[in-house]
């Protein structure tokens, strides 16, 4: 093989590396920073396939897609809470019922000041390229830096919130809150991305609050059921008592009125008896006779220790 030939195809070799250093491809999920000598050339770069000069300069990508940062769960103290005792007085004097999800808001209200579990995570991207590389440089760095602005404006948001605000729908107003907290912190560092939603997966007690949490719903419900008691039996002592009392008022209002229809009855009867009497008096004195007979004598077991001259025994005689 002659020289020239050799040389021509060393040409052509150099020549196809050359192209190839010379073009690259940026892909729909990506975008690029093209660097000469560690410093920034041209404009950013989008998908599609562009040029560098090979050697002099060098592609940085970076991803264009959202991201995820999600630290881990950390104890954060929450906002003081404190009831109004009096206005829940009022409220439990109007309606005495409460519901065991009412009694858990209760003691949800009680807790202030105390710590809890809060796990967080957050969607971000990069909007500034050159900025992300001059301040986070990569996406670990970036995660990292982003886990601590996170925390914070978690903290210093939930310090100011109560467990039962943490709980509700205002939760949204809350992570609204902590995202724009972190968006200034990244703003005023130049940080080159953006938040696009921060979430509070869950917010739980810990091990020993969520124990003694329990235990004043559980000594709450104990001390509500006796209260419920209390009053039931009250109640049922005033039925009892009312009851009672109308009882002895029909009774004795029965009792009124039997005597005033049986001393009405004497007094017929006594009439009856004289008018009868008066009319025949031997034939009054007969049917009585008869009558002390029959209420003496029904019982054969009846004794009578009787004079044989006895007024008793006179009809016996004839």
């Amino acid at each position: 093989m002659n020289k020239p030939l050799v040389a021509l195809l060393g040409i052509l070799a150099v020549g196809l590396i050359a192209v190839s250093q010379a073009f690259f491809i940026v892909d729909q999920r990506e975008q690029a920073i093209v660097l000469q000598l560690g410093q920034p050339k041209g404009e950013l770069r989008k998908p599609g396939i562009h040029i560098k000069i090979p050697i002099m300069q060098e592609v940085r990508f970076f991803d264009s897609r959202i991201l995820s940062v999600d630290p881990k769960p950390e104890q954060v103290v929450i906002s003081s809470s404190f009831i109004d005792k009096q206005k829940n007085d009022e409220i439990n004097k109007k309606s005495q019922s409460k519901t065991d999800q009412e009694q858990a808001t209760t003691v949800i209200e009680d807790i202030s000041g105390e710590p809890i579990i809060v796990d967080t995570f957050a969607r971000y991207k990069i909007i500034d390229p050159l900025q992300f590389m001059k301040t986070l440089r990569t996406i670990g760095g970036a995660n990292l830096r982003l886990s601590t602005i996170l925390n914070d404006a978690t903290r210093a948001v939930l310090g100011q919130t109560t467990l039962k605000e943490l709980l509700s729908k205002e939760r949204d107003s809350v992570m609204i809150e902590i995202r724009g907290r972190v968006n200034n912190a990244i703003i005023k560092d130049k940080l080159g991305i953006k938040i696009i939603d921060v979430r509070i997966v869950r917010a739980d007690l810990t091990a020993d609050l969520r124990t003694s949490t329990v235990r004043r719903m559980i000594s709450e419900l104990k001390e509500r059921a006796t209260k419920t008691r209390a009053n039931g039996e009250q109640q049922a002592l005033e039925i009892r008592s009312k009851a009672e009392k109308e009882r002895t008022i029909i009774i004795a209002e029965a009792q009124r009125d039997s005597e005033i229809r049986r001393g009405k009855g004497d007094e017929e009867s006594i009439k009856i008896y004289a008018k009868a009497f008066n009319k025949d008096k031997e034939f009054y004195s007969f049917i009585r006779s008869m009558e002390a007979y029959k209420n003496a004598l029904a019982n054969h077991e009846t004794r009578l220790i009787l004079s044989p001259d006895s007024k008793f025994f006179r009809y016996f005689k004839d």
